[in-house]
């Protein structure tokens, strides 16, 4: 007894001279700023989480303030860990003094007496179980009492404590166990949790609820016995059937939470943008799309879709599974891939910008231009046909290559790339030149997220914005890259659906019924399939492909990505409880509604033998007359141009196209409206028709005959024709060849040689009708 007492007397002493050091150094508070790292949880808009993030080392923790700690849940874990908390300084010394002499008799630790502020310091500083660890605890307990007050202690502890199952602090704990935040315990369940931090995983519930139930009767004790609870609520509490919450769900929405996190810059909790509802119906969508296309080589999907007033993501799918091993963890929203005719649009609405219309005319015939290696590209149209002039709605709305080409020329291509980057492709980070004219047809990488964005641009009206995925960031309030006009003039051309049926058939997915601007794109060798539009409240966004890029089986934009866009696009539209049909967008001012031709895009003529109506800039009441269809004096008997001298009853007026000589070439090989252009024999020439090249002589079907006897050289035939208007030279051709460049008067001589041979002349992109003769 007497060594026991001389033991207990000895601790005493060494515990008051360590008090008597901590009075001395108090504990910073600066160690204790930095709690366990806290987990987050990434919601939808609504609040439902879609995914929780752990903190370092995998745990959940929240910090939560005392405030917001219930009284019942301190009194409990008082009763569990220290029932003098409140009586004395950090270390109880009377406990401790005992503790002490049982330790060094037993020379073991067998009673560690610690109190709440003494395991507080051990979570901060790590310290051991030792002796000389138990008095490292002493001294920072003492510390900590000097420099924090009651409920702080508290708040560290609860915020500190091991509570097992992968949670820190009695905050994710709660939510663990039972499903709920701290506030919400009930008596029953705030005493299960504060007896868990004596043996975290021994007394974890979901392994063993029997020895976590036998611990939480003992707090239950604890409190009666110290009047922390009464009888009856105690009584309550025991009888209390205790439900332990599921498994926490599985994270969803994979690919748009792993982009928010990529910009988080701190922990905590996050509210998105997203629409989980909305999202999980797309990503059913996509996952029946890809299977139903398959064997066609399409093995992934993306899809975005924008809100267009504020540019929230309401879905964003980047693959069909972002678990599967076939690279689904790719965001392929934000994968850059070649667009294809997705951009076309936008290379339009900067040529409106500047002047052109959608009545313009634009030349869809064979051309040529330098790429930017410096070799020739040859264009050519989705259909491999040439439609000669077209008007620039029309191009767009059939999606023709050469006229987007020709219209990017126009206004020049570092304009393109400059209007291009400030609608939001960022990722086009090369000069103009590396691209070329080609970017008009999408040959720079952009990503999903870049062209959802372009695309609501254009359904705000030419106003940018950036997509934002988290409800508390700034709507971004954007930069006007196109006027309201230019923005109405596109999107009227992107939602005629005549156009789309012309250019993808009368059967095509994308005939949807309602007011919705829409555009496809595919890339080189069939690799990416792009569909990308909008109604008056969402925009959409769709690419198909394969994320190793291999190509797929000639899949169009149409039909590897239709399909998906009209399904969310419907889904849009028929969702909730009342159906939201969109609305046309309503004409801005300075845009009208005005006839044209559809050949010249001029204002019909008398001889227009059709009329087109067509959204312009307003003011259009004054264009210039259609000169391209004329009305020429024809000889009925051979079709051939006639005088006024031939009588009335042997000639008759008609209808022909006249176009400019750029059209000359195509001209040749696609239409018979061309006027004739050589006089009928019968009727004396005054003169050819405008726009004409006439071989005057020889006439069709002439037979020349070589004279025996005479020298070959000496024997040829004259060759004269007409040029309105005049040319600076033409080039005589027979058979193909050209044999003379002649100034005027337009003569030339031709060395006779038998056979049957072809004769025509040409004048700065004119080519007169050939004239065939023979010679014997």
């Amino acid at each position: 007894m007497r060594r026991a007492g001389a033991i207990a007397a000895a601790s005493f002493g060494l515990l008051l001279l360590v008090r008597a050091g901590a009075a001395l150094r108090p504990f910073p508070r600066a160690d204790l700023a930095h709690g366990p790292a806290q987990s987050s949880r990434i919601s939808d808009r609504t609040g439902v989480v879609l995914r929780e993030v752990v903190g370092d080392g995998g745990v959940r923790a929240r910090w939560v303030p005392i405030s917001e700690i219930p009284p019942r849940v301190v009194a409990a874990t008082l009763a569990a860990e220290d029932r003098r908390f409140h009586r004395h300084g950090g270390v109880d010394l009377v406990a401790a003094v005992r503790a002490a002499g049982q330790n060094l008799a037993a020379r073991r630790v067998v009673s560690g007496a610690s109190t709440l502020t003494m395991q507080l310091a051990r979570l901060v500083r790590g310290h051991g179980h030792s002796a000389a660890g138990k008095l490292a605890q002493a001294f920072d307990a003492w510390r900590i009492e000097a420099a924090l007050g009651k409920a702080e202690i508290l708040e560290q502890y609860l915020n500190r404590a091991p509570y097992g199952a992968g949670t820190v602090g009695v905050e994710a704990a709660s939510e663990r166990y039972f499903g709920k935040p701290v506030q919400h315990l009930s008596l029953a369940e705030a005493a299960l949790l504060a007896g868990l931090p004596q043996a975290p995983t021994t007394l974890n519930p979901l392994r063993g609820p029997e020895r976590a139930v036998a611990r939480q009767r003992v707090v239950l004790a604890r409190m009666r016995a110290e009047g922390l609870a009464t009888r009856e609520e105690v009584a309550a509490a025991a009888a209390e059937p205790l439900r332990f919450a599921a498994a926490p769900p599985a994270p969803v929405a994979m690919h748009f939470t792993d982009w928010v996190l990529s910009g988080r810059t701190g922990p905590g909790d996050v509210r998105t943008t997203l629409d989980l509802e909305l999202q999980r119906q797309v990503e059913g969508l996509a996952t029946a799309h890809v299977r139903a296309l398959s064997r066609g080589g399409l093995t992934q999907a993306a899809v975005v879709v924008l809100d267009n007033a504020t540019c929230d993501v309401l879905a964003m799918v980047g693959s069909t599974d972002y678990w599967s091993g076939r690279a689904g963890s790719v965001n392929g929203a934000l994968a850059p891939r070649q667009p294809g005719s997705a951009l076309k649009p936008f290379v339009y609405a900067l040529a409106f910008d500047r002047g052109f219309t959608p009545a313009s005319v634009v030349a869809d015939v064979p051309t040529q231009y330098l790429d930017a290696r410096g070799l020739v590209m040859r264009p050519r149209n989705y259909s491999e046909r040439f439609s000669g002039p077209v008007l620039m709605g029309e191009a767009l709305g059939r999606s023709l290559n050469v006229p987007a080409l020709r219209v990017a020329n126009a206004v020049g291509l570092p304009n393109v790339v400059a209007a291009l980057r400030d609608l939001g492709f960022t990722s086009l980070d090369r000069s103009a030149e590396h691209y070329g004219l080609g970017v008009a047809l999408g040959n720079g990488e952009v990503t999903l997220v870049e062209l959802a964005q372009a695309y609501a641009a254009l359904a705000r009206g030419g106003v940018t914005c950036r997509a934002r995925a988290r409800a508390d960031a700034p709507v971004d309030p954007g930069k006007r890259v196109f006027s309201e006009p230019v923005s109405f003039l596109v999107g009227d051309v992107l939602a005629d659906e005549g156009l789309r049926a012309r250019a993808f058939g009368a059967a095509n997915p994308l005939l949807l019924g309602f007011p919705i601007a829409v555009k496809t794109g595919t890339s080189t060798n069939w690799r990416d399939n792009w569909a990308a539009g909008y109604t008056d409240r969402h925009t959409v966004a769709v690419w198909t492909g394969d994320f190793a890029g291999n190509p797929m089986n000639q899949l169009s934009g149409a039909i590897g990505a239709g399909p998906l866009f009209a399904g969310v696009a419907r889904l849009l539209v028929q969702r909730g409880a009342v159906p939201h049909v969109p609305r046309p967008p309503v004409a801005p001012d300075g845009v009208e509604r005005a006839p044209v031709c559809p050949l010249s895009g001029m204002a019909p003529g008398p001889h227009c033998p059709a009329a087109a109506s067509v959204w312009v800039p307003a003011g259009g009441a004054h264009r210039r007359q259609c000169t391209w269809h004329r009305k020429v004096r024809i000889d009925r008997r051979n079709g051939l141009l006639a005088s006024d001298r031939c009588p009335d009853a042997l000639a008759t007026e008609q209808v022909f196209e006249v176009l400019p000589p750029a059209y000359a070439e195509w001209e040749a090989e696609h239409t018979t409206m061309r006027p004739p252009t050589r006089w009928s024999p019968a009727c004396p020439a005054q003169g050819p028709v405008a726009d004409a090249v006439v071989i005057t002589h020889p006439r069709d079907r002439d037979v020349f005959v070589l004279e025996p006897g005479y020298d070959r050289a000496t024997q040829s035939v004259r060759l004269t024709a007409e040029v309105d208007p005049a040319a600076a030279e033409i080039a005589w051709l027979v058979d193909g060849e050209r044999v003379a460049l002649v100034r005027w008067p337009y003569e030339a001589s031709l060395p006779l040689t038998r056979g049957a041979h072809r004769v025509e002349a040409s004048a700065e992109g004119r080519r007169s009708q050939p004239v065939r003769i023979e010679v014997r």
